[in-house]
């Protein structure tokens, strides 16, 4: 929690504009992290490929890994075609599927 207080403690925030910073950042945190695609709300693709992949999409908006490159592997993966918010309640998953795995000999 100390990285989400430092700011408003450092400014002096009203308690109403600290309670809504506090919702928003635990709400995009548990987006983020609850391992599923849900309608209506942000994709956690970028996030989920961040723990598959260590060396990769450091940043909250991905605009530094652009900059920096760090999101390539991404941007030529699946994930990053069902990096979208979810408008329907088709899975990404079954509307954009991964590649079928080549058959082993």
């Amino acid at each position: 929690m100390l990285p989400a207080v430092v700011g408003p403690v450092l400014l002096g925030s009203h308690i109403s504009t600290t309670s809504l910073w506090f919702t928003i950042a635990l709400l995009v945190t548990t987006v983020s992290h609850c391992g599923y695609h849900l309608p209506f709300l942000p994709s956690p693709e970028f996030h989920d490929f961040h723990h598959l992949k260590f060396n990769q999409c450091y940043g909250v908006l991905g605009v530094l890994d652009r900059l920096h490159g760090t999101d390539d592997k991404f941007r030529n993966s699946k994930a990053y075609e069902r990096h979208t918010v979810l408008l329907g309640l088709t899975p990404l998953s079954e509307s954009i599927p991964d590649d079928p795995k080549k058959a082993r000999d």
